[in-house]
């Protein structure tokens, strides 16, 4: 059976996603001491918001940052689409930073860590976001043989860059907020699937 390149490259894409899957769950276990039980609507809901929120905001910070300083900070290797500022294969990845974020904020209420107001836990995205992007390439180094997303500076070895510090800060704020709100509204299956079904439709345009 041939396998088409869009299909190898999705194949690329799951085996990332379950690999930061994982990790993610075993570290949280591992941080409260025992397994993670999981909130299915809520985990969706994560996964979902964070897909939409992180893929435009990637593309949108991503042109304001060019136009600012008249060159991009990053460029996408594998499947690049809306110029090169994101990938078509975000669809799998992206989700997998909403599961991240449902494991961090797990682990912050199991031990009673409050931070008030909830939008503080956005700046969060600025540090986290950088070392999973290490993670990301790593792995995609590792064992595909390529970055999945080059940053032009090389402060951090083209992994990442302390620039995108503070976009991932208004990417992470953005984020609390959206989940905030939402949080206070009935639950409903029709957020996180409307939620996700965006993101697939601003990637198809791409």
């Amino acid at each position: 059976m041939v396998v088409s390149h869009a299909g190898i490259l999705i194949l690329q894409g799951l085996s990332g996603a379950l690999f930061g899957v994982l990790v993610f769950y075993l570290l949280g276990s591992l941080l409260i001491r025992r397994w993670v039980r999981i909130d299915p609507y809520q985990l969706a809901l994560s996964m979902a918001a964070a897909f939409l929120v992180a893929i435009v905001c990637e593309v949108y910070l991503g042109k304001l940052y060019y136009l600012v300083t008249g060159q991009p900070l990053w460029q996408y290797r594998v499947w690049p689409i809306h110029d090169g500022y994101t990938s078509a294969l975000n669809f799998i990845i992206w989700p997998v930073y909403g599961y991240y974020v449902y494991f961090m904020h797990h682990v912050l209420h199991e031990k009673d860590i409050n931070i008030r107001p909830r939008w503080l836990k956005g700046l969060a995205s600025g540090f986290d976001g950088p070392l999973l992007e290490i993670l990301a390439n790593g792995f995609f180094l590792l064992f595909y043989g390529t970055f999945y997303f080059y940053y032009l500076p090389g402060d951090m070895r083209h992994f990442t860059s302390v620039q995108v510090v503070p976009l991932y800060m208004v990417m992470g704020v953005i984020l609390s907020l959206l989940m905030e709100y939402l949080q206070d509204r009935p639950q409903r299956w029709l957020y996180p699937a409307g939620f996700y079904l965006a993101g697939i439709g601003f990637v198809m345009l791409g």
